[in-house]
């Protein structure tokens, strides 16, 4: 499974560019690729209301920007939507033109599962048209692609005019991309990312997520693959900040599959402190690669007390505060100068057992360091806060 990790964002979008049989038809990087920001959507809408596309730097899949398109189902049209998102204006001409053979796709971001979506091949004096795809409303990045076949190969439905395939075609065009949804969707935000073109064979990206949550001393970690490829499966890597990475367990991929797949495993870890992971995805040849590194910090473990450090720190002018109490009790949270004068109470109350954080706001304080300290049940931890305006 080659070139799974896409939260090797840099190092993949590298090689993709030094891969010779892959066309990148628009990573949304400058918004001067073949598919322009409009001001419109050329008329293609049906009970919808359009707003402009925009380059977006809050999420990516590769780089630092996709596009972020908002549409609005439009209460005086009874009708199912259906939009497209254009690679050019004009003739087809203007679009890019692709070999009748490989793959294409690109990668989708919404929490809205109803949608559907599809790439639209153009070819002279033919339709267009393109198999749909049920998209994941996730809110996670997913890879979409479409094998643009053989003839008597089922991977591509025939145009919309005519009983041609894209093979029979000399010189397809990449025309624009489909969106679908039924009447009565609320408003719809999709981000678009890498549309892509592989004559060769299939788009090489297919791990969308990698996250760990922490719950006392147990770090649940949870993957995703949108694809995978002879993939045997996963070792599972730690280490400490002052440690090498050591392999603690290896989950079972699923061989080759188009479909998403989900992959948890729980670490136990009798210690308080930073772990930090990362997955060895192992193919069924031997050959592997790494994913990113992700952090979690183990403040307590169960029946201990515990007062994180604060973050971030230094902070300007507000910084969060996470504690632990293994039992109910009295809790005072306060913040003191170093003359020992409390000059902020955060918490001074009853508080129910499990990790609590708040969020402390010393825009009205000098810039300095601070101590801060939990009291509760007759446990005492304290420890120091600065603050830098």
């Amino acid at each position: 499974m080659k070139n799974i990790l896409q939260a090797l964002l840099f190092t993949l979008f590298i090689f993709s560019l030094s891969n010779a049989q892959i066309v990148i038809l628009d990573d949304f990087e400058t918004g001067a690729g073949h598919f322009n920001v409009q001001t419109d959507y050329s008329g293609s809408t049906v009970g919808i209301l359009g707003t402009q596309p925009t380059l977006d730097s809050s999420t990516a899949a590769f780089g630092t920007k996709s596009i972020r398109i908002e549409l609005i189902d439009n209460p005086g049209q009874a009708v199912d939507w259906a939009c497209r998102f254009l690679s050019g204006i004009g003739s087809p001409a203007s679009n890019v033109n692709m070999a009748p053979n490989g793959w294409t796709g690109y990668w989708l971001k919404t929490n809205r599962s109803w949608v559907r979506t599809a790439p639209i091949i153009d070819a002279p004096q033919t339709g267009e048209d393109g198999d749909t795809a049920v998209v994941i409303g996730d809110d996670q990045w997913h890879l979409y692609q479409w094998n643009l076949g053989l003839d008597g190969q089922p991977y591509w439905k025939g145009w919309a005019t005519g009983n041609d395939t894209i093979s029979d075609d000399p010189t397809p065009t990449y025309d624009g991309i489909w969106f679908f949804a039924p009447d009565g969707s609320d408003t719809t935000v999709i981000y678009l990312d890498q549309v892509t073109w592989n004559p060769d064979g299939e788009l090489p990206v297919e791990l969308v997520s990698f996250n760990a949550s922490v719950d006392k001393n147990t770090i649940n970690l949870r993957w995703i693959t949108s694809t995978e490829l002879n993939n045997s499966g996963f070792e599972v890597e730690r280490r400490t900040a002052n440690s090498s990475y050591k392999k603690i367990a290896f989950v079972q991929g699923k061989g080759t599959t188009t479909q998403s797949n989900g992959y948890t495993y729980s670490d136990v870890v009798n210690q308080t402190g930073i772990y930090i992971y990362r997955l060895k995805q192992v193919d069924l040849d031997g050959t592997f690669e790494y994913s990113n590194e992700i952090m979690v910090n183990v403040i307590a473990l169960p029946g201990q007390y515990a007062l994180a450090q604060n973050y971030p720190n230094p902070f300007n002018p507000t910084t969060s505060i996470e504690y632990v109490i293994p039992q109910a009790g009295f809790v005072n949270l306060s913040v003191f100068n170093l003359l020992g004068e409390r000059v902020a109470e955060l918490v001074n109350e009853i508080m129910e057992s499990g990790n609590h954080t708040i969020v402390f706001d010393a825009s009205r304080l000098s810039s300095g360091t601070y101590i801060y300290t939990l009291s509760v049940n007759g446990n005492v931890v304290t420890k120091k806060i600065t603050l830098i305006k």
